[in-house]
C-alpha cells in the first residue's frame, strides 16, 4: 500500500526513474552482484559441489577410454595377420639393459659382485710341483687363488688388465680380500708385483 501511495504522488517522469531503480535492484539481487561503499562491484559466484566436478571428470575419462577402444578395434580390423594384431594389443616395451654389466675382452658380462682386493702373482709350480690347483685342474694363466669364504671356488671372475679367470686355487697367504693371479713366467709375476685391483664376480 505504501508503495502505491508513493507512486501516486510522483509524476510520470519520476515514476519511470523509480521503476528503473526497482528493476535494477531486483536484477542485482537475483544475479548476485552487490555494490560496496568504495564503489567496487563484487560478484558472488555460487559454489560448485565437488561431486559435480568428479562426475564430470569421470564422464570425460569414460569417453576417452571409449574412443581409445574404438581406435584399437579399428586398427585390429585393418590388420592383415596375427603378428600385427599382437603388436597392436601388446605394444613393444623399452629394451631392458641390466645395470651390473662390465665390458670385457669378450663383450659385456653381467656380474653379481664387485670388490677391491689386494693382488699378488704366482707361477704354476708355486703351489705344488705338479702345478695342480686346489680344484685339481692345471695351474696356468687365467687361474686365480682366492679365499673360498670370499669368492667360492669355481667362480668366474673378471680382472681389468688380466682378463677373465676362474677361481680354482687357494693359498696359505690368501685369505680375506686377497687374490693371487697365476702368470705364465717369472718375469710377468715380478712385473705385476703387489697391487690393489678390482675384481668382478661374473654371473
Amino acid at each position: 500500500m505504501m508503495k502505491r501511495s508513493i507512486m501516486k504522488k510522483l509524476g510520470m517522469k519520476e515514476r519511470k526513474y523509480v521503476l528503473c531503480l526497482m528493476v535494477a535492484g531486483f536484477a542485482a539481487l537475483t544475479t548476485g552482484f552487490t555494490s560496496r561503499a568504495d564503489g567496487i562491484t563484487e560478484v558472488n559466484v555460487p559454489a560448485v559441489e565437488t561431486a559435480t566436478i568428479e562426475e564430470t571428470a569421470t564422464e570425460i575419462n569414460d569417453k576417452t577410454i571409449t574412443v581409445e577402444k574404438a581406435q584399437t578395434n579399428e586398427e585390429i580390423s585393418g590388420a592383415t595377420d596375427m603378428e600385427e594384431i599382437k603388436q597392436i594389443l601388446v605394444p613393444p616395451t623399452a629394451e631392458f639393459t641390466p645395470q651390473n654389466i662390465v665390458e670385457t675382452e669378450n663383450g659385456g658380462r653381467s656380474f653379481s659382485a664387485v670388490m677391491s682386493m689386494e693382488a699378488t702373482a704366482y707361477l704354476p709350480t708355486d703351489g705344488s710341483a705338479e702345478g695342480v690347483t686346489a680344484m685339481g685342474i692345471p695351474a696356468s694363466y687365467g687361474v686365480v687363488a682366492v679365499d673360498p669364504d670370499v669368492i667360492p671356488l669355481g667362480s668366474r671372475v673378471y680382472i681389468p688388465g688380466y682378463g677373465e679367470a676362474i677361481a680354482a686355487d687357494t693359498g696359505g697367504a690368501i685369505y680375506g680380500y686377497k687374490i693371487d693371479l697365476c702368470m705364465e713366467n717369472y718375469y710377468e709375476a715380478m712385473d705385476f708385483g703387489r697391487r690393489n685391483i678390482t675384481v668382478y664376480v661374473l654371473d
